[in-house]
């Protein structure tokens, strides 16, 4: 197969998605799928070249994995070592050990299995993770080594039909097992080779078949066909969809279409343009840098806002990959009279060494626990007892029994009557998602006569369909009919969920209230209103960017943490309570605002005597809680008639 500049073109417009995608351009929703168009192309490449190398008799496994090491290992063995070396000037303890972790597992190509055990609602969110996007490398990895001995050997005893048969068997189950996870076991079919085998599949048929449109009219069609796909996917998945399973064989099939139409075809021929393919052509280093570069700036400067600020940020990560490109990879894959210029031993000794060293660096950083070390003992103090509050909270909350998540599920419904508080009458019922169950610990810490009821889950908000949080339906449901059930005996219902949810992001990163969540919210609360008991909706509190381990670590003592958000913009938040506000005035369901009598002189770090308000960017500490609920309930007269004896 001669080597087709579309192919760089495809890459391209892969890598471009991804950027834009992960520096948050609203147009590009789902961006994330350039990922996929990057497996299809690998599959095809792959199984082309082995395959003519095979029939050519000169096909070795030392040779293709020499190859892949060239081709992948210098660029990514920097990439880690460089992300490593700023993370000691940038990131706290806790993230930096769970870099130099993830470090390790992307040195052994099993990142991807790495972050799917790290899959969690209190797990860091992806913009603390700067080797995050190794996951999609270990798939490939994982790909590679598995690819070429099975495909051989397929070859040996197979027929072409038989091959071919075999390969598109392997992708439909590949396909249907995703599809079939999403609902109980998303992460797992994200993360995990066997489930993204589908598209490398899709390359491979490709590559087998070798299926190419044999008529002008039938390549321009599939060309424009398939960017217009990619393009409209791109725009329209939300990250929020079911992924991939169904909604990931769409921008496979899409790709597939573009490599069938060949590279005459009329859209293959415009992004196989001197631009474009060049992109293309550094479109491994960029997408190397792209994330470390990405979260580090939302580190150091908040999120990208302005549209100078995303331009910039994207003219930097693409000066950086071509820096990379010309400085790291093209030496090692430079070949002067058919040799390479550095040789497959040296490359070989090389490569391992900084494997090696990269590899004691990051167990040192993991053994150290991220060397708290850099900080004033107060701020070494405070990152002590920040697991401790960690742990305080999930005790509180009954994480693994009381409170309903993705691991609860076994046990909540048989456990249920025994989270029941010991009197039967006046319950107060605190409903909603792990926002609410920081409520609950706060009442009962500061309330501990009242009989109060945890119907609480974790993301198990109201506002979002219930399509969105699969694994919350059964728990809402269960909710509804026992809230029903139990009508007569029930003295207030407090309904409580993060702000996350209820605010739109538009163009430059512009937050606002998202009005129709907005409406199907109090569309969900009306529903639930029932015998005479009052529905108090408990408002969404402030949301504290970047998280708190990040602020102890820009702080040198507790009132300098005290202080740390006093120039954060909590704009979006304050519009949010105030138009939720106004939108329940006037109707049965009582507002309660959390943000005003928390936030009154400056959202707090720490309580009053000096302990951790918050664990991350907004759940409370025990401790927290139990000042949050005094200073919110002291704010109105309600709620204080709810808790009067």
């Amino acid at each position: 197969m001669q080597y087709r500049d579309d192919i760089d073109g495809l890459r391209a417009v892969a890598v471009i998605l991804i950027v834009f995608f992960h520096v948050r351009l609203s147009n590009v929703p789902g961006g994330f799928i350039g990922v996929d168009v990057f497996f299809v192309i690998s599959g095809f490449l792959i199984t082309s070249l082995i395959l003519r190398e095979t029939a050519e008799e000169r096909f070795t496994f030392k040779d293709f994995y020499l190859r892949r090491l060239r081709r992948l290992g210098p660029a990514l063995l920097v990439t880690i070592a460089l992300t490593l070396l700023a993370g000691w000037f940038i990131l706290p303890p806790t993230l930096y050990q769970a870099t130099a972790q993830a470090a390790l597992a992307t040195l052994l190509s099993v990142s991807n299995i790495f972050f799917w055990q790290q899959t969690g609602y209190f797990d860091n969110a992806a913009a603390y993770k700067p080797l995050l996007h190794t996951w999609s490398l270990a798939v490939e990895e994982q790909f590679y080594f598995i690819w070429p001995a099975a495909l051989v050997i397929a070859a040996r005893y197979l027929s072409k039909a038989g091959l071919l048969a075999a390969m598109i068997t392997l992708s439909l189950i590949s396909l249907g097992l995703s599809q079939m996870l999403l609902a109980d076991h998303a992460s797992a079919a994200f993360y995990l080779t066997p489930f993204r085998i589908f598209a490398f599949g899709v390359g491979a048929v490709l590559a087998l078949t070798g299926w190419e449109a044999r008529n002008v009219i039938t390549a321009n069609i599939a060309s424009l066909s398939g960017l217009l796909i990619i393009l409209f996917v791109a725009g329209t998945l939300q990250e929020t969809a079911p992924f991939p399973g169904l909604n990931g064989a769409i921008p496979v099939v899409a790709t597939a279409l573009m490599i069938y139409a060949g590279p005459t075809a009329i859209m293959n021929r415009a992004i196989a343009l001197p631009p474009i393919r060049y992109i293309g052509r550094i479109s491994y280093s960029v997408y190397l840098l792209h994330w470390p570069l990405i979260i580090y700036f939302i580190f150091l400067f908040g999120q990208a806002q302005t549209s100078l600020q995303v331009l910039g940020l994207i003219a930097l990560t693409l000066a950086a990959g071509a820096l990379m490109y010309h400085l790291i990879e093209v030496p090692f894959r430079h070949k002067r009279s058919g040799q390479f210029v550095i040789g497959s031993r040296q490359l070989a000794r090389t490569s391992l060494l900084a494997g090696l060293i990269i590899a004691l660096v990051s167990w040192q950083i993991h053994t150290n626990r991220g060397y708290p070390s850099r900080y004033t003992p107060e701020i070494r103090a405070l990152f002590a007892t920040l697991d401790t509050a960690l742990d305080e909270r999930t005790n509180a909350t009954g994480e693994f029994n009381c409170n309903a998540t993705e691991n609860s599920r076994q046990v909540y419904f048989d456990v249920f009557a025994d989270c029941l508080p010991a009197g039967s009458d006046r319950l107060i019922v605190v409903l909603g998602d792990s926002h609410a169950a920081d409520i609950y610990v706060g009442l009962n810490a500061v309330f501990p006569d009242h009989n109060i009821v945890q119907l609480t889950g974790n993301g198990c908000n109201l506002a979002q369909p219930v399509s969105e949080k699969v694994f919350c339906a059964p728990f809402i449901a269960f909710w509804r009919t026992w809230l029903t059930d139990n009508a007569a005996r029930i003295s207030a219902v407090i309904y409580s969920q993060s702000g996350g949810s209820l605010i739109a992001r538009g163009a430059g990163g512009i937050e606002r209230p998202n009005a129709p969540e907005i409406e199907r919210l109090s569309r969900t609360l009306v529903q639930l209103q029932t015998g005479d008991a009052p529905l108090i909706f408990w408002g969404p509190r402030p949301r504290f960017r970047p998280i708190i381990d990040i602020a102890m670590a820009g702080s040198t003592d507790p009132e300098n943490l005290r202080n740390f958000y006093a120039d954060t913009d909590f704009r979006s938040d304050d519009q949010l309570d105030r138009k939720l506000e106004s939108h329940f005035s006037g109707t049965a369901i009582h507002y309660v605002s959390s943000f005003q009598p928390i936030c009154q002189e400056n959202c707090p770090t720490l309580t009053a005597d000096g302990q951790l308000y918050i664990l991350d960017n907004g759940h409370w500490t025990v401790a927290g809680a139990r000042q949050a609920v005094q200073d919110v309930i002291r704010s109105d007269n309600r709620l204080q008639t709810v808790f009067a004896r």
